[in-house]
């Protein structure tokens, strides 16, 4: 199904330099729009066509870098096409899943009894909804392994917060406008924060450097402070579910 705002008709195709190319689902963001960018995600690297390098998908599209010396961009434009004619609308279990531990509240989470406050919940009450909810990987972004991750309930549609935080530590829980944050690097940001995990999904010394990938799905669990010191930071690469 093509959409067509402003005059600009979606998916759109172009270029990025001489060794890139860009597909757009949209000009501002949907959770369908995202859900498309990774499922051509998912059709080309299940396919890969010689030449191609590397695809990295965002909320609403999807780039793919390319060798111009082994395949030609309207080569390249013609195969996505191709691609582009299938549903992708149709669900596809895309990725991995992970449980992922967490500390809830307190010094792990500042922000917890705020965002209670702006839900009408407990606190307690958000943290159940947030461990019951599952949640995909939506993209990577803005740091190195920081995960996009929604969507939540419609009730975890809250605003950014007024001021932004200088830094907060990587394995932060960083909750706005239905999606949860998870950086994997010391951060400055304007969300606020419900908890803290003590798994890190960014390690220059193991393979995949970045654990988690857009696609992948993820569920948190409340954990105690006392627990989370006993997990190791990279726990998640040994023990995930398949």
């Amino acid at each position: 199904m093509i959409a067509k705002k402003k005059d600009i008709v979606f998916p759109r195709i172009s270029p990025l330099g001489d060794k890139g190319l860009l597909i757009e689902f949209g000009n501002h963001f949907e959770i369908s729009s995202n859900k498309k960018a990774l499922a051509l995600d998912f059709l080309i690297n299940n396919s890969l066509p010689k030449g191609v390098q590397e695809t990295t998908p965002t909320l609403i599209s999807l780039m793919v870098r390319f060798n111009p010396l082994e395949i030609t961009y309207g080569h390249l434009k013609e195969k996505i096409l191709f691609f582009l004619e299938k549903d992708l609308e149709t669900p596809t279990h895309l990725g991995r899943s992970f449980v992922i531990p967490a500390v809830y509240g307190g010094d792990d989470g500042p922000d917890l009894e705020e965002i209670s406050d702006l839900m009408g919940l407990r606190s307690d009450q958000v943290v159940s909804s947030h461990t019951e909810s599952q949640q995909q990987v939506m993209m990577l972004g803005f740091g190195a392994g920081c995960s996009y991750c929604g969507l939540l309930p419609q009730v975890w549609n809250i605003p950014r917060g007024e001021k932004v935080k200088p830094s907060v530590p990587g394995g932060s829980l960083l909750i706005a406008l239905r999606q949860t944050v998870f950086p994997a690097t010391p951060m400055p940001t304007g969300w606020r924060r419900i908890g803290t995990s003590p798994c890190l999904t960014f390690n220059l010394n193991k393979e995949p450097k970045f654990l988690l990938n857009a696609g992948d799905s993820i569920r948190f669990e409340q954990v105690s402070k006392n627990k989370a010191r006993s997990i190791s930071d990279d726990i998640l690469w040994e023990t995930f579910e398949k």
